[in-house]
């Protein structure tokens, strides 16, 4: 399965995950029903263009220029208004996995300790880059206080699992997420990383890097 969608192309450091029903670009998802871009925008558009057809080359390509630039502002604000919403607490979601047991995030979330979420695929080459700076930081933390759960979207299981054994991945997995979290969480690209305090709240969101340990000693209270 090849991922769709579009890099960011000033930060190569997130994969687009391969749902069709997210658009992934540097610019908010157009949530506009195609048919009503056709009959709102496409069919006015030829029915003028066949109008003035007959009228001076001069005015036509204005008329257009003109037509063109309203169409745009009209998709560029519906674009804007379509931006992904994150809620403040998480959004809990079970998953059957392999063997048959059902698997919760509230299994783990919301009791008591502070939790790294990570949202990951086998096939996201950046997900498997932060592995490393992830485990450093799970063998620092974790205990009573603290610790890490992984999420991976849009993934076999197999391939998971496979990718948990090449990178020795300590944490838990949360097998086969339902494909609605993305939307949920109003993410789209991965990985996605997000610190969950002891009561479910989200403290931290698309974590990356040396902000991962800097968010969590910081909830933590360490300095």
């Amino acid at each position: 399965m090849t991922p769709m969608g579009l890099h960011p192309p000033s930060d190569r450091r997130f994969a687009a995950p391969p749902f069709a029903s997210l658009r992934f670009a540097p610019v908010p998802p157009l949530n506009v029903p195609r048919v009503a871009v056709v009959h709102g925008v496409i069919v006015p558009f030829l029915k003028y263009y066949s109008y003035i057809a007959g009228e001076k080359k001069e005015k036509m390509k204005s008329r257009i220029i003109l037509l063109a630039a309203a169409a745009l502002l009209c998709i560029t604000a519906a674009a804007q208004s379509a931006k992904p919403s994150r809620p403040e607490k998480y959004i809990d979601f079970k998953a059957v996995q392999p063997d048959g047991k059902v698997m919760k995030l509230s299994d783990y979330v919301g009791k008591g300790k502070y939790i790294l979420v990570d949202f990951w695929a086998s096939w996201c080459g950046p997900c498997r880059e932060e592995i490393p700076n992830m485990k450093d930081i799970y063998y620092e933390f974790r205990g009573e206080k603290f610790d890490i759960v992984g999420a991976p979207v849009m993934d076999k299981p197999e391939n998971t699992l496979k990718a948990v054994d090449e990178l020795k991945i300590p944490w838990t997995q949360i097998l086969s997420v339902p494909e609605s979290v993305p939307k949920d969480y109003g993410f789209q690209y991965i990985p996605y990383i997000i610190l969950v305090g002891p009561d479910g709240t989200i403290l931290e969101t698309n974590l990356r890097g040396d902000g991962i340990r800097a968010a969590v000693k910081k909830h933590l209270g360490i300095k």
